[in-house]
């Protein structure tokens, strides 16, 4: 019942905001009907129902809606909204944090990709994947495995769309080991602003193509991508160790963390080893550090690998050795991508879902959430966050939590590849964090929740003195502000460059949100 309350503030909201407007909305819907763009109409059911964010914290209303089934179509829409004067924002999967692909604010056309979902490999060509940019993660998993055996390092939620991921980094539980899937992408077809099509890829439009794989959403709606595929590995490790400590153990396993990712142990952190902590409420003062994540290889090698963790751990204590699904899972690929999401393995987390998707699929969430991209922390830094988790996490009775995963790193794929070779701008980071602070129903509280979340972002960066520490667009903060502020978090000294890339190709600032480069 809460729940359904809470799509029906979204819905009253969309109704509002369709009226507020309505000589705009009225101009893009008749130039999509007379350029034979499919669209929802608004107060359409299909409207309501495609309208509603993931994040249902921050609720906006598109002026229009298109659904295209061909790149025709797409470019009709794009010049719609030119003509008419609205932004533009694609949608893939809808999966935006900041609700930025139904616009980020009122008014905007959403053009919905979810029509274009094929996936092909062409085995004559070394297995080469073409891959529409509305295909859901699971369903693309699913149809490489079955074209040869194939797979790409991804993210684990089959329900996200292919676009905004691979587009702003592609994080998953094989980045480690094989890198980010923007790292997979060879080339990408998308109209731009002026309603033409180009081919971006190293030999066409190569500074576009420098600039999508980073900072995609920012240049035009990509159609189709064509990604290099590798065999997709046949044995694969699941693993997941959890504690419960105080903040003294917290305090020394942090360290034991820091000194293994950062490749002082022997052995080493191998590039097999995908890793990650999730943090969240225990009982009494105590909170709960879960380890998890993959290894790709055998269950004899991860646990040689993962030994001198595992060892430094131990002699903190906190281990809750009787929970059901402790340790290592020997699985196959799809079966590891399966259980990865689904927690079908681990205490009571099953989810219950697969990796095949239905096209009109929908999550939703009530959240504030930020992002940090650091390298190991100082002892000033690490007493910071720490000391601030454990004098608010307790007493937060929301659903709070915290992901820290060890995407870079001495051994790592991901710093490999050159610094400047995409727009990407974290490969020397070691670790990804992903903060969240989130109610089940209702509203959200948005001063109380917000107040409680940025300070630790402040206080490690506080400590970390004349340091500047990157976030992931993928998990998109509006209290970030617009434009420049913004940008120069999400994409480091890229920004500049990137900003005359998109005065380029987008000089009239078509495809928008309230963070795009250049507002």
């Amino acid at each position: 019942m809460a729940m359904f309350k809470s799509l029906l503030v979204a819905l009253t909201l969309s109704a509002h905001a369709v009226q507020a407007a309505p000589q705009k909305y009225t101009d893009v819907v008749n130039c999509l009907t007379s350029s034979n763009v499919p669209q929802d109409y608004p107060g359409s059911s299909d409207f309501t129902q495609d309208t509603i964010p993931f994040n249902l914290r921050l609720n906006f209303t598109p002026v229009a809606y298109a659904v295209p089934k061909t790149v025709p179509q797409v470019q009709a829409a794009v010049v719609c909204a030119s003509k008419v004067g609205v932004k533009v924002n694609p949608r893939s999967g809808g999966h935006s944090y900041a609700s930025h692909s139904i616009g980020g604010e009122d008014g905007h056309l959403v053009i919905d990709m979810k029509y274009f979902r094929d996936t092909k490999v062409d085995p004559s060509r070394n297995y080469l994947a073409t891959i529409g940019t509305g295909a859901r993660l699971g369903n693309v998993a699913l149809a490489l495995f079955n074209q040869g055996g194939r797979a790409m390092a991804h993210g684990i939620c089959p329900g996200v769309g292919i676009g905004g991921h691979v587009l702003h980094g592609g994080q998953g539980y094989g980045s480690h080991t094989y890198g980010l899937l923007l790292d997979f992408l060879v080339e990408a077809e998308l109209v731009i602003a002026n309603g033409s099509v180009i081919t971006a890829s190293d030999k066409q439009n190569s500074e576009v193509f420098w600039a999508l794989r980073g900072a995609g959403y920012n240049f035009g709606v990509v159609t189709n991508m064509k990604f290099r595929t590798i065999p997709a590995p046949a044995q694969n490790v699941l693993f997941y160790y959890p504690y419960s400590w105080n903040k003294t153990q917290a305090r020394a396993g942090w360290d034991a963390w820091q000194t293994y990712c950062g490749g002082y142990t022997t052995p080493q952190i191998p590039a097999e080893m995908n890793i990650r902590w999730v943090l969240g409420k225990d009982s009494g003062d105590n909170l709960s550090f879960l380890l998890e994540g993959a290894y790709h290889g055998s269950n004899e090698a991860f646990l040689a690998a993962i030994a001198p963790l595992l060892n430094a751990l131990s002699a903190i204590g906190g281990y809750q050795a009787s929970t059901r699904g402790v340790g290592p899972h020997q699985l196959g690929w799809l079966d590891a991508l399966l259980y990865a999401n689904s927690n079908g393995l681990f205490k009571d987390w099953d989810n219950g879902q697969t990796l095949d998707t239905p096209l009109n699929y929908t999550a939703h969430a009530i959240m504030f959430a930020k992002s940090l991209m650091t390298d190991n922390l100082t002892p000033a830094g690490t007493d910071a966050w720490i000391n601030r988790l454990y004098a608010t996490g307790p007493s937060n009775s929301r659903n709070w939590y915290f992901i820290i995963a060890a995407q870079g790193g001495p051994t790592s794929v991901v710093p490999k590849v050159p610094a400047g070779a995409t727009s990407y701008a974290h490969r020397d980071s070691i670790y990804e964090w992903q903060i969240v602070d989130a109610v089940a129903d209702g509203i959200y509280p948005n001063e109380e929740g917000i107040a409680w979340l940025n300070p630790f972002i402040t206080d490690i960066e506080n400590a970390e003195k004349d340091v500047t520490f990157g976030m992931y667009y993928n998990y998109a903060d509006p209290t970030l502000g617009g434009g420049k502020a913004a940008g120069e978090r999400y994409w480091l000294g890229n920004y500049e460059r990137l900003a005359k890339i998109k005065k380029n190709i987008d000089p009239g600032l078509l495809f928008a949100n309230p963070q795009t480069i250049g507002t």
